[in-house]
């Protein structure tokens, strides 16, 4: 006789660690709900309902992407949005502290949020005279 009460409960485990992988359309997260440390992120595959890990290309690590919900984005490490900046559209930018340090903010024009930049080695950060423009000195 075949004892079937293991064997179900073993089935019962691994059905709800494959429901808990389970997803649905074309929804993305970073490894462990944590930015900018992973260099892969999961794709759900929408013919499998399972998420599969996905490389982000070289050099960048995964970012939940602020502005829409359930999807990632690749970006440097240390590189993230930064929300408390306020909302940008195009190609702006504007220094963290103008003239005493290198830092600035970059806008990432398809998530409409400033994401942070550096100067070269060596040079600060300054205002242009045109609104939403840099330059480093």
């Amino acid at each position: 006789m075949i004892a079937t009460t293991p064997l179900l409960a073993a089935l019962g485990a691994l059905s709800s660690i494959a429901a808990a992988q389970q997803c649905s359309g074309h929804t993305a997260k970073c490894p462990g709900g944590t930015d900018g440390v992973s260099q892969t992120y999961l794709q759900c595959d929408s013919w499998s309902h399972q998420y599969v890990s996905t490389s982000c290309p070289a050099g960048q690590v995964c970012f939940a992407n602020p502005t829409a919900p359930n999807t990632v984005m690749c970006a440097p490490p240390g590189s993230g949005t930064v929300p408390d900046q306020g909302r940008c559209t195009g190609n702006t930018a504007k220094c963290a502290s103008a003239g005493t340090s290198g830092q600035y903010y970059q806008c990432e024009s398809w998530a409409g949020l400033y994401v942070r930049a550096s100067c070269p080695a060596g040079l600060r950060c300054f205002n242009g005279t045109t609104a939403g423009t840099v330059y480093c000195l």
